[in-house]
């Protein structure tokens, strides 16, 4: 108990890192090199507003996948759960919803579709938790496999053809509006969502058994830490950020796919390892996550000025990933290294 309140102790003071210095400068320099590159594009008011209403999306998809991570998981099915949502809602509100509805039966319905995105997450969460947690299924084997489920009844239910159609304007607007002129709601949306995540994970107990259960799962639990409610409860809350990103996707598109953004799990895995998640678990910060995401949003931007092919794209993404997973695991290495040189000379000094 004393290493978990020492533990405790340091996440309470959680300072700017070593991986928070070089995001930044990672930011300085992709957002210098495109804005050289193509400054009549790069540097528009209407290019950050852009990227303001498009990062929001793999941005909490990101940071779902990020916290599975912590625990030394991941939840690949985070972009099918949103998918789910996004069509089950887009066809309520298409199908079932009246064609000449008032506002204040518009603000009804979407407070249902808000209803069905909580349901919705919490049963794919609670498959994936029973899954994970209470079966002991390999994280990326039981997400693989509910990815592909819920894809599947996506599918089934729009027969493969997507949904689309013209939403109420009340929805359109959580998707592309303004607040006070200026602030896109999506970014809004995000920024609070971000802080929560933030304390949840770096500022309360649940935060603390995250990184314990990842760092060592067996001293975890003869630490009187409940690793099966720890692992559910992070599997329940990823998939609630794919929901609610689900019922964000359909404001701001207009229309819901089974298979919309499945790109976005291979961003969100190199997001997480290039914020400082490690693969192995144990070790995280939500901020370093975002200053990563915001780094691949400079990088995707200038690709799409530089009219780069999505195929070169994918492949700078996979090598990233590679390099940043390779450079993780060297890490380690010597971190276990120097830990048992440590042990070596301390009992010799004993001795």
């Amino acid at each position: 108990m004393s290493m978990l309140k020492e533990k405790s102790t340091a996440m309470k003071s959680i300072k700017i890192n070593q991986t928070t210095v070089q995001l930044l400068l990672i930011n300085i320099f992709i957002f210098a090199l495109m804005s050289y590159l193509r400054p009549n594009r790069f540097l528009t008011l209407f290019n950050f507003q852009s990227m303001c209403f498009q990062f929001p999306e793999p941005a909490l998809l990101t940071i779902g996948i990020a916290i599975t991570m912590i625990t030394a998981g991941a939840d690949l099915s985070i972009v099918s759960t949103a998918n789910l949502v996004a069509t089950l809602n887009g066809m309520l509100l298409l199908y079932v919803m009246p064609s000449d509805a008032s506002s204040g039966t518009v603000l009804l319905y979407l407070a249902l579709c808000l209803l069905i995105a909580l349901a919705i997450g919490l049963i794919c969460g609670a498959i994936n938790g029973i899954l994970v947690a209470k079966l002991g299924i390999f994280p990326i084997l039981a997400t693989l496999g509910t990815m592909n489920l819920f894809t599947g009844i996506s599918t089934i239910l729009t027969k493969g053809q997507g949904v689309f159609g013209a939403f109420p304007d009340e929805l359109v607007f959580v998707g592309s509006g303004m607040l006070f002129g200026f602030l896109p709601v999506p970014l809004v949306i995000f920024m609070v969502i971000l802080a929560l995540v933030y304390l949840l994970i770096h500022k309360t107990p649940y935060g603390l058994k995250t990184q314990w259960f990842g760092s060592n799962r067996r001293a975890s639990f003869y630490s009187g830490i409940d690793n099966v409610k720890t692992v559910f409860r992070t599997y329940m809350f990823s998939a609630l950020l794919g929901a609610f990103t689900g019922f964000l996707i359909l404001a701001r598109t207009n229309s819901a796919k089974a298979d919309y953004g499945m790109a976005y799990v291979m961003q969100a895995l190199l997001a997480s390892v290039l914020g400082g998640v490690s693969p192995l678990g144990g070790k995280g910060n939500i901020f370093n996550v975002f200053l990563a995401i915001v780094a691949l949003q400079f990088l995707d931007s200038g690709f799409n000025f530089l009219r780069i092919s999505s195929f070169i794209r994918s492949s700078t993404y996979g090598a990233l990933l590679i390099i940043g997973v390779f450079l993780e695991y060297v890490y380690n290495q010597r971190q276990q290294k120097k830990m048992v040189k440590r042990a070596q000379e301390a009992a010799t000094k004993a001795s």
